[in-house]
């Protein structure tokens, strides 16, 4: 699935050589195969593990030189004004931050590009679930939230009216001991989008069909968006 993204990529992407910002990169499934065409890659991502990750496929790859991964926060992690010639933001990381620091993350990304540099941005309409609440739990191994067995209980609300999706987890350890995650975002509606790209400096927008090459639209389960740096 990577790979055929990849070469999505390569068609809305500069030539390479081309400086690429992957926010929010996770272990390093995009940066590492875009480092290995030729490109200049950064990444920055919040998780320690997955960075380490990330490095790891470099080195095995020997793209450390072509590749580079830092920790932070893309709401407050320095980014140098044009530094780069297009940004990614995959994998749904825009709609984990909400309203208003969404407009804030793709306004310094703005920043970080170029004149006429594209930002790449992966977005969803609506969550897997359907509006509502679910919950689960099961016994499982290991967990985003351990690497030890543990009972792991979950769940999740779609607020379709407000566009806003939490979730929530909790695991429970032999000893007695809990751990708990939540994560919420919201989920911009489609008809909202080119509106909310304008607003960051991104007048440009040609929005697609997940990762086809065919137009978006409100049916659309998952969108990639092309949005453009304004000329000055």
């Amino acid at each position: 699935m990577i790979a055929g993204q990849v070469r999505r990529l390569r068609r809305l992407l500069p030539a390479a050589p081309a400086r690429i910002l992957d926010a929010g990169c996770g272990p390093g499934l995009y940066a590492v195969p875009l480092a290995a065409l030729g490109h200049e890659v950064t990444g920055i991502d919040v998780s320690a593990p997955a960075l380490r990750h990330a490095r790891g496929l470099a080195r095995d790859r020997n793209l450390l030189g072509k590749a580079r991964f830092v920790r932070g926060d893309l709401r407050d992690v320095p980014l140098t004004p044009g530094g780069f010639d297009a940004a990614l933001l995959v994998y749904f990381v825009l709609e984990a931050f909400t309203r208003a620091d969404q407009a804030k993350v793709l306004a310094r990304l703005a920043t970080s590009l170029r004149p006429q540099g594209a930002l790449i941005v992966e977005m969803r309409l609506r969550p897997d679930q359907p509006p509502g609440r679910i919950d689960w739990w099961d016994v499982v191994p290991n967990s985003l939230l351990s690497d030890r067995r543990h009972v792991l209980l979950g769940d999740a609300v779609y607020d379709q009216r407000r566009h806003t999706y939490v979730l929530r987890e909790v695991a429970i350890f032999d000893n007695g001991s809990v751990s708990v995650r939540q994560t919420s975002g919201w989920l911009c509606p489609f008809a909202s989008i080119p509106r909310l790209f304008a607003g960051a400096g991104l007048p440009e927008v040609t929005m697609f069909d997940g990762w086809t090459g065919s137009p978006a639209h409100a049916l659309s389960e998952a969108i990639l968006v092309v949005a453009r740096r304004s000329r000055r």
